[in-house]
């Protein structure tokens, strides 16, 4: 059966699963590999709700297959895998991503085929910096039900990761991706990536202190969904303006605060005494001439310069907003003001 007739068959179990949270979704594998982040591991859905993309050894019992995936200590890793087919056999549409990462991953993106980025030659699907996150979590806010992207049968993906190993010990790479299909005779928007840059070029001396600004103009109307911060370790705050209104404040550049922006979510806001991520809550509306701000505030406390667009974790930076959106396509470098 295609997934548009199982989908049309029973409509309401796969909405429900694909978009709320459920067992499924902190189950675990059960790994006992004694490589950190076991606990990451996910299952897969089933295959009628969805599909898992899965970077990691084929075998944890076969040490040539373990050697692939290692990353030695005070090593920086940045790879583009060799495409891999995703697990739909029809068109379909799908929101929900779930991704899991082992600690020494710094980030991981998604491509699919069609138009490019500034990352990789495909259309963004997707990604994570934090070793957890379910994109969107919980229930379905009823202003998003319809809300859905497209993706081909048998689509060619591509997987960008960065690693950074801290620590003094290998770490074994490797990542899960589940993505959940919504049915398609209820998809009236599509959603996509927000990646915006900004600082691209710029180099902060040893000792010193900046901050980097980006702006965008709305040119059409439609939503932010969700928002979050992507960054290195020399920053100290990310933060973000909506019409000089400030939407969301986050201070942990290895774990960034992922904000979502409905009528059912009710964010905390942000604390700067304590260093309390934050952010406002309800929707984000836009409008043409609406201008969307975030800033970087970057410190180089090593004794060489900073670089900035770099992958490197400690020795360059990024000031990078991203999320998810229904209307205008923000992606791209700021805007020069």
């Amino acid at each position: 059966m295609s997934f548009v007739a199982a989908a049309l068959a029973a409509a309401t179990p796969t909405v429900g699963c694909a978009n709320d949270d459920s067992p499924q979704d902190e189950a675990g594998c059960g790994l006992n590999t004694g490589w950190d982040g076991d606990e990451y591991c996910l299952p897969p859905p089933p295959a009628e709700l969805g599909f898992q993309v899965h970077y990691g050894p084929a075998s944890y019992d076969d040490p040539g297959e373990i050697q692939k995936y290692l990353i030695d200590p005070g090593k920086d890793t940045n790879i583009f895998t060799d495409p891999i087919t995703a697990g739909n056999d029809s068109d379909i549409y799908f929101y929900k991503r779930q991704y899991r990462m082992r600690p020494g991953s710094h980030h991981l993106i998604v491509f699919g085929e069609g138009q490019g980025s500034l990352l990789g030659n495909g259309r963004r699907l997707g990604g994570s910096q934090n070793s957890r996150k379910d994109n969107p979590k919980g229930r379905v806010p009823p202003e998003n039900v319809g809300i859905g992207m497209p993706l081909a049968a048998n689509s060619q993906l591509t997987l960008n990761l960065h690693h950074f190993n801290g620590t003094p010990k290998p770490l074994l790479r490797e990542a899960w991706v589940n993505v959940w299909y919504i049915d398609p005779s209820t998809v009236k928007q599509e959603a996509r990536e927000i990646f915006l840059w900004a600082g691209l070029g710029q180099v902060i001396a040893p000792g010193a202190s900046t901050t980097v600004r980006g702006k965008k103009t709305i040119s059409e109307a439609g939503r932010i969904l969700t928002l979050y911060g992507h960054r290195h370790s020399n920053n100290v705050r990310f933060a973000a303006y909506l019409n000089g209104q400030l939407v969301f404040d986050d201070y942990d550049w290895k774990e960034p605060a992922v904000f979502e922006f409905n009528s059912l979510t009710k964010n905390l806001l942000p604390e700067a005494s304590s260093g309390r991520a934050g952010a406002v809550s309800g929707m984000l509306e836009l409008k043409p001439g609406d201008v969307l701000e975030w800033q970087c505030d970057i410190e180089n406390h090593h004794s060489e310069a900073i670089t900035f667009g770099e992958n490197e974790a400690i020795t360059s930076e990024m000031c990078i907003l991203v999320g998810d959106a229904v209307g205008p396509a923000l992606l791209g470098v700021s805007e020069v003001f």
